[in-house]
Parts: structure tokens; C-alpha cells; sequence
């Protein structure tokens, strides 16, 4: 039996737009656990990755005294320079001043020699540090691109998992938002915290343990406003994430608007809705612009405000370097420390903003991720062999779940042997249940009640993608790939050689067709086949089936797109691909079923009867109406060639 289902924990958009900051801090720890599980399997690049973060961060204290010592050296103020001397340079740490001129040969010691190394010095110390960042940044970005690799795939693989109920609720655009587009906002900004939360507050450390050391007065002093700076980022934090919530609503109703379009594109076409669309697309397209301006212009101002603030400090360190009179080199380098600091600090204020978009986005692709199908397999599932082919309903009880309270079952105590070997056709009409009787069999949905078996094996105790093998489909509703013919119909079996595939197009005369084509059967055939017509695209469906070769074949009215010619071609090639297996087929027109082995009737979601077309219609009442409506008379032999009419139509 399957494990008990569980439902994750989700959040919308809206609620958490309306968390506190608590509650927000919470759910951010949670998210994030799950989120670093992805980092873990390359943990040592990421760690490396964070080393060289700490000395990208370190090296601006490097970079804010390395300048002190430039300006030391050029902007010279003193007797010396007349006498091209060099006074020695304070190096942190260091007791004794270090003149630097004894690093040179005696021939090249002078000022000239001293300011050219000055001179180098700045290229130096800008190509230090960013080679520091080049390799902090390639290591995290490496990291992140192997993150967003496996919770794609992780996400994708999830949705596939999923049972056909799930997709009957979900709306593909949000599918698609979630597993492309929101697993990449979730990885991208879960690198650029990482890097932030290492890199800027080791490099605000490390410029301020330089400044301090120059001069702690007037860094204290400059720093004294500084707490101050965090109350833009609380004032505007919550309308930031409300923005960037929305946003990311607002983006994904316009991926459903568009891929609704695009996958219905004949009847928005044949009903000439093509400004609809546009008008339904271009108002979600809006919203989602004013609202990335919205995020936009919140997200920049707390960084404007946050230097606003800072900046008063600026100017009270001023006013004490102006009363300390403090020397010009000194005072130019600890400014420029001091700017140095901001863009930190202005990133660290935004970290929160990024955390929102982050929460938006993995709270989505998480949601998806432990989304529990309805259909699992059992932990002592069999893999099913190729089977003989006996499929047994007993019992058997299914209601769709649907928001309604009450609904009629789709199939009620429905009781039904199918042999080996034997053709079987469905009839009945609308709503009787032969659809979902297919996609019980195919175990698409679990049966309520009662059992299904296949060679004596329930069907809840196989594997799923066992017991699929086994079946064969040919669908009235056909669905072909954007690919060529070729691997069209190699999707039966991905391992079938060329000449087995045209083999199975010649049994289903579709190999004449293809072989008029451009490219024969490496011709692309377009969105769902819209390069072909629909007796051909039926014919590469039905070779697809053939080729599967499956010892159980769901035939779903599959000569409903053919011609009276063709499709007598096709019946016959069918009759023989059936030798030897179980044939199951809906049927909407009798012409389809009367060599058929057993006619099963079904009515409300039960068998009202089976067995053949002759003895059918001496007792059915439903069979006999069905047969009479398409002679006057109703004295027909059972063996004379009868007109096509649909089964609705005798009810």
C-alpha cells in the first residue's frame, strides 16, 4: 500500500507580505536549511569560495591604507621633498616607521623612484583586490549555477512525478514560472547573500580596524549617527516585500496568460481573439512593470537614504578634523575609508529586501518540490514482467475529487474479466465511465474501492512505470512532439533501431506519407504536428503504439481521424498487432466494433452488459436503440455493413 500523504507547507504570497519581522526571520531559517542542503554536495568550493570572500573583504583594509601610504609618498608638504628625501611610512602593526627606500639599490633612492612606486602601487592595489573578488565570485557563481542545475531538475522532476489530477488543477504557466524562473531568483539570491553576508561585514570590520588605528577620535565621531542608518531600511522593508510579492503574482498570471495563448492558438485564431489576448497580456505586462518599478524605486531608496544618514556623520568628522587640525594625508585617507564603508553598509541594508524576493520564490519552488503525488509507488512495489495480459475489475468504486461535496462515482461497483488475447470494445454513452476506466487501468488515479489486477497482481502493489510498459495507447486526442517523424513515433520505444521504426510506420501505413515528405522521417513536423493533417498524425501515433509493442493495448477511438479507406487499412493492421494481447477499446461508432470478442455497455458507471454484437442486440435495450437508429426498419442482419452514428445519439 502507499506511504500516507502529506501536504507541504505553503504560503502565499500575500500572507507572507503580512508577516512580521519575526515571523519572517523564521520562515528564512527554514527556507535557508533547505536551500544550503543544495550547496552541501559542493561544500568545499563553496567554502573556498568563502575563504577568498573574507580576503576580498579584508583586502579593503589593504586597499584604504595602501593609499595612505601613496598619498604619504606623493603628496609631499615638507623640507624633505626639497632634498629629495622620503620620510619613512607607518605600516599598521608595526612599531618603527619603515623607510622604504632602503627596498631600492643606493642609485635609485630619491623622490622620483618613490613616487613612481607610488604610482604602481595604485593598479596594484586595484588589481589585487579585484582578483580577489574574480576568484571569490567565480568560485560562489560555479557553486550557484550547480544549484540552480539540480533544483531545476529537482523541481521539474517533481512536477513530472505528479499525477494527472494534479495537472487537471495546476495552470501550466505556473508550472513553468515556478521550475525555471523562481528556482533562478531562489539560487541567484541565495549566492548573493552568501557573498554579502561574508564578504561585506569582514570588509566594514577590516576598514574600520584600519581607521581606528589611524585615528579612533574622528572615526567615532564620523560612526556616531551610523545605528540610525537601519531606520530606512525597518521604515521601508515591508513595502519593499509587498512590492516584490506582488511582482512575482503578477509575473506568473502573465506566464499563464501566454502559454494558454500559445497552446490554444487555433481557437484564439478561428474566433479571431487575437486583441483579447494582446489586451489580457499587455494589463498583466503593465502591472508587472509598475510593480518591478515599485520594488525598484523602494529597493533603491533605503540605499539613498542610508548614505543620507551616514553622511551626517561624515560631516561631524569633519568639523573634529578641522579642529584637530589633522594632517591633509591622514584626513584624505580616512574620508576615503569612510566611503569605502557605505557601499557595504548599503548592500547589508538591501540584504532584507533580497531575503523577501528569496522567500517569494523558494517558498514556491519548495511547495512544488514535496508536493506529494496522489499515485505512489509502494515501498515493496514488484516490477511487473511483460505480462500475459489478463486485467480483472472487481469492485471497483472511483469518484474524482473535486471542491464539490457531492458527486456521482465515475465508476460504481464495476465487475469486469478480460482474458488474454481477446478484443475488447467500450461503449456507452457520454459520462459512462470508458475514459476512466482507461485511467484506472493505467493507474493514473487510485480506485476508491475494489481492486484491479493484471495477471493476478494488484496493480497498487507494481511499480508505475512497470505497469505502463505494459500497456500500449492510441488516443483520439493525439499528441506529437515539435521533433522529426522518426523520433515521433521512437517514443513508443526509445531503443528501437531505425528500420523498426519504419517497419511499425509501414504496419500502419503511414511510411507512403512520410517517404513524400522533405525530409522523409527527419522531418520536423511542428507544434503538436500542425504539419500534418489528422489522419496523419493518427497513423504516426498508431506506428508509435505498434512499435511499443505492448501486450496490452487502450485504443481511444483510434481511427477516428481516418477516412473509410484508410481506416479499413488501419482496422486490419490493428486486428493484427492484437494477436496474442488484450485489446481494450472505446468505441463511439459501431463500425469500429463489431469484430470485436466482447461488447462491454456501460451506463452511469457500470457494465449494463457483455458480450457480442449478436446477442447484444437481441437482449440490450441500450445496444438495440443504438443499432436501430441507424435503419428504418430495425431488421438488419447483424453482419451487413452498417452506416457510422454516434452512441449519444441513441440516448
Amino acid at each position: 500500500m502507499t506511504e500516507p500523504k502529506t501536504t507541504p507547507k505553503k504560503i502565499s504570497r500575500t500572507d507572507l507580505a503580512n508577516l512580521s519581522t519575526w515571523e519572517t526571520m523564521q520562515l528564512a531559517r527554514e527556507i535557508y536549511v533547505k536551500l544550503f542542503r543544495y550547496i552541501k554536495r559542493y561544500r568545499w568550493r563553496f567554502y573556498l569560495g568563502m575563504g577568498f570572500e573574507v580576503l576580498a573583504g579584508m583586502s579593503s583594509a589593504i586597499f584604504v591604507y595602501g593609499f595612505k601610504i601613496i598619498f604619504d609618498i606623493v603628496l609631499v608638504t615638507d623640507a624633505n621633498a626639497k632634498n629629495n628625501e622620503v620620510k619613512p611610512i607607518k605600516i599598521p602593526f608595526i612599531h618603527d616607521k619603515v623607510d622604504i627606500m632602503h627596498f631600492f639599490p643606493e642609485w635609485l633612492r630619491g623622490t622620483l623612484t618613490a613616487v613612481i612606486f607610488a604610482c604602481v602601487l595604485v593598479p596594484t592595489l586595484f588589481l589585487m583586490k579585484g582578483f580577489l573578488n574574480y576568484i571569490a565570485s567565480y568560485l560562489t557563481n560555479w557553486v550557484g549555477n550547480r544549484v540552480l542545475y539540480d533544483m531545476r531538475n529537482d523541481a521539474y522532476r517533481s512536477v513530472l512525478s505528479q499525477s494527472v489530477g494534479y495537472f487537471s488543477q495546476a495552470k501550466t504557466g505556473n508550472l513553468v514560472q515556478t521550475v525555471f524562473n523562481q528556482s533562478r531568483v531562489a539560487q541567484a539570491n541565495l549566492i548573493t547573500l552568501s557573498q554579502d553576508i561574508v564578504q561585506r561585514p569582514v570588509a566594514i570590520a577590516s576598514i574600520l580596524g584600519t581607521l581606528i588605528y589611524m585615528n579612533w577620535q574622528f572615526t567615532l565621531y564620523s560612526l556616531v549617527i551610523f545605528p540610525l542608518c537601519m531606520v530606512p531600511v525597518a521604515m521601508i522593508s515591508k513595502k519593499v516585500r509587498k512590492s516584490g510579492t506582488e511582482e512575482e503574482a503578477e509575473a506568473g498570471a502573465m506566464l499563464v496568460y501566454m502559454t494558454e495563448a500559445f497552446a490554444g492558438i487555433r481557437v484564439v485564431k478561428s474566433h479571431a481573439r487575437e486583441d483579447y489576448e494582446l489586451d489580457r497580456f499587455n494589463k498583466s505586462n503593465a502591472n508587472t512593470k509598475n510593480l518591478v518599478m515599485r520594488y525598484s524605486k523602494a529597493r533603491e531608496l533605503v540605499g539613498m537614504l542610508v548614505e543620507t544618514v551616514a553622511s551626517f556623520g561624515v560631516g561631524i568628522g569633519l568639523f573634529y578634523a578641522w579642529k584637530t587640525k589633522i594632517e591633509v594625508t591622514t584626513f584624505m585617507t580616512l574620508v576615503g575609508g569612510l566611503t569605502q564603508i557605505y557601499p557595504h553598509a548599503k548592500a547589508l541594508s538591501q540584504m532584507q529586501i533580497l531575503l523577501q524576493k528569496t522567500l517569494v520564490a523558494s517558498t514556491s519552488v519548495f511547495a512544488t518540490m514535496e508536493q506529494v503525488p496522489d499515485v505512489q509507488d509502494a515501498p515493496d512495489a514488484l516490477a511487473l514482467p511483460r505480462v500475459k495480459g489478463n486485467v480483472r475489475l472487481t469492485n471497483v468504486n472511483f469518484t474524482y475529487k473535486t471542491s464539490k461535496k457531492k458527486q456521482r462515482p465515475a465508476v460504481h461497483d464495476f465487475n469486469l474479466d478480460m482474458e488474454p488475447g481477446k478484443y475488447y470494445a467500450l461503449v456507452g454513452p457520454s459520462g459512462a465511465g470508458k475514459s476512466t476506466l482507461f485511467a484506472l487501468l493505467q493507474r493514473f488515479y487510485d480506485v476508491d474501492d475494489g481492486s484491479i489486477t493484471v495477471d493476478g497482481v494488484d496493480i497498487r502493489n507494481a511499480t508505475q512505470k512497470s505497469l505502463r510498459d505494459n500497456f500500449g495507447v492510441v488516443s483520439q486526442d493525439v499528441f506529437l512532439f515539435h521533433d522529426s517523424i522518426l523520433q515521433n513515433i521512437r517514443y513508443g520505444r526509445l531503443d528501437a533501431r531505425k528500420e523498426e521504426i519504419v517497419e511499425a510506420a509501414m504496419k500502419a501505413h503511414a511510411d507512403e506519407f512520410i517517404r513524400e515528405q522533405e525530409f522523409k522521417y527527419d522531418t520536423i513536423i511542428g507544434e503538436k504536428g500542425c504539419r500534418l493533417s489528422g489522419g496523419q498524425q493518427q497513423r504516426v501515433s498508431i506506428a508509435r503504439a505498434i512499435l511499443r509493442n505492448a501486450p496490452i493495448l487502450l485504443l481511444d477511438e483510434a481511427t477516428s481521424a481516418l477516412d473509410t479507406e484508410s481506416e479499413k487499412i488501419i482496422q486490419e493492421a490493428l486486428h493484427s498487432l492484437s494477436r496474442g494481447k488484450t485489446v481494450i477499446a472505446i468505441a463511439h461508432r459501431l463500425s469500429t466494433i463489431l469484430e470485436a470478442d466482447k461488447i462491454v455497455v456501460m451506463e452511469k458507471g457500470r457494465v449494463l452488459d457483455i458480450g457480442p454484437h449478436a446477442e447484444l442486440l437481441q437482449r440490450c435495450e441500450l445496444y438495440q436503440r443504438l443499432y436501430q437508429l441507424q435503419f428504418k426498419s430495425g431488421n438488419v442482419d447483424p453482419n451487413e455493413v452498417i452506416e457510422d452514428v454516434t452512441i449519444e445519439a441513441a440516448v
